[in-house]
């Protein structure tokens, strides 16, 4: 099938879907087929949200993070998006958090669904192989409930998920070959690039001195911590206990017990911290 068949055929199915996911390893254009159907679908007039739940390459929200996003005109990229709402990670590999990316990204679905949206697309990342791979997705796919699952795929490297998960009567599934301009990259231009939208994410910030008896760090577990590492990135929470952004740590201070952070988020906002596994050094 021709790219311009392949899109068209995709562009249908998504058009008669409440929530389409779409799948694929890495490089195979999810992203970039995901942005197009987005605003093809904007443009037409309807509600449009995407739940960007690739925690590593994230747009709608800095990696680390599955996002929330509405779509409000023609998305060059998925960064264009209206940020609704965040859900903290910690981690830019889901292997160790599957269940907490599954959960993470159902619930922003069923926020957009509950919000009104008409249509609601969810980017996923491209571990799709072995054991893992496997697990992640169907993982996904049970937490977002979709219609509709977009398969991308440049042999049969996803069949096994493809296979797993239409056994049922839903969610339908059309593969898709993956576009002929998409350009792959190698571990180390992703991990690059990685690294760039998280610094261009923190360009945009302040250095906030945070009290830590005003403004408590748990782990992954809601457990206290004493001590965070330079570097390590955590998610910044507001009154509410939800997302509303990340940090990285600059220092802390165990004397003074304060707490120097890097973070676009307003100091006044800043309830609570959760550490992360990531760290990104200057």
């Amino acid at each position: 099938m021709s790219d311009a068949g392949a899109g068209a055929a995709a562009l249908a199915a998504a058009s008669q879907a409440r929530v389409t996911l779409i799948l694929g390893a890495s490089d195979t254009g999810k992203t970039s087929l995901t942005a197009r159907l987005s605003s093809v679908l904007a443009a037409r007039g309807e509600r449009v949200a995407v739940v960007d739940a690739d925690v590593g390459q994230s747009e709608i929200g800095p990696p680390t993070t599955v996002g929330l996003g509405r779509v409000t005109g023609t998305l060059s990229r998925l960064a264009d998006a209206e940020v609704l709402a965040l859900e903290f990670i910690g981690d830019t590999s889901p292997v160790r958090y599957i269940r907490e990316t599954a959960d993470a990204t159902g619930r922003l679905v069923r926020r957009a669904l509950e919000a009104g949206f008409d249509r609601v697309l969810v980017d996923t990342g491209g571990l799709v192989e072995g054991r893992l791979g496997l697990a992640l997705k169907r993982a996904k796919v049970r937490a977002a409930d979709p219609d509709l699952v977009l398969v991308l795929q440049r042999r049969d490297e996803s069949e096994p998920i493809a296979r797993a998960i239409e056994s049922g009567t839903r969610p339908r599934i059309v593969r898709l070959a993956p576009s002929s301009a998409v350009v792959r990259r190698t571990a180390k231009r992703r991990r690059e690039h990685r690294e760039q939208m998280l610094r261009d994410y923190f360009a945009r910030g302040a250095t906030l001195t945070l009290s830590a008896a005003g403004v408590p760090v748990r782990d992954r577990r809601g457990q206290p911590l004493a001590s965070l590492a330079e570097g390590q990135l955590v998610g910044v929470l507001g009154s509410g206990g939800q997302t509303i952004g990340i940090a990285r740590v600059k220092a802390y201070q165990r004397a003074s017990q304060e707490i120097v952070v890097e973070t676009p988020v307003a100091g006044d906002r800043v309830a609570s911290l959760v550490a992360g596994r990531v760290t990104l050094l200057e």
